[in-house]
């Protein structure tokens, strides 16, 4: 059960960290980026005034907050290619099919572009928040791991 925690209480950091950019660099989580992973209101929880809380309970300075935001800013920037080249989703492969249902390597090669492109943007999303967390002290990190383990039994027990 410990390890569960602690695994769920990672992807949470990263979940956490990872959500900054897209509250501050596309009003609404409209933007192209659709689906749970990608960031919309499901990763959301500490962006924007979240965001401010969350400097509020981890005492993070401004400076800190002001890195933070850089981080994600410069994420968001280096993402915006492979946000454009998914957009089309599964609708550019149902057309494709639509117009030759015969042509499943056109299809699969859409399907792998988009994989390609998530897993570059998940990567990039990965070395922001590696960024982000070494913006925080040991004592800081240490206490937005409680925080989020707090948040992992909280959700566990709602799903019980």
């Amino acid at each position: 059960m410990k390890k569960r925690i602690a695994i769920v209480g990672s992807i949470l950091v990263v979940a956490a960290l990872a959500a900054v950019p897209f509250v501050y660099a596309e009003p609404g989580f409209g933007g192209g980026m659709r689906g749970h992973a990608h960031g919309g209101g499901a990763l959301g929880f500490f962006g924007g005034r979240h965001l401010d809380k969350l400097a509020e309970k981890l005492n993070l300075s401004e400076q800190q907050v002001d890195q933070i935001k850089a981080i994600y800013a410069s994420l968001h920037d280096q993402n915006a290619q492979y946000r454009e080249s998914m957009r089309g989703g599964m609708k550019d492969i149902t057309e494709t099919l639509l117009k030759n249902p015969n042509d499943l390597a056109a299809a699969q090669a859409l399907i792998d572009q988009q994989s390609n492109a998530e897993r570059a943007m998940k990567t990039n999303m990965l070395q922001a928040t590696s960024k982000a967390l070494n913006v925080l002290t040991a004592d800081q990190r240490a206490e937005l791991g409680k925080m989020i383990e707090e948040r992992a039994a909280r959700f566990e027990k709602h799903r019980q």
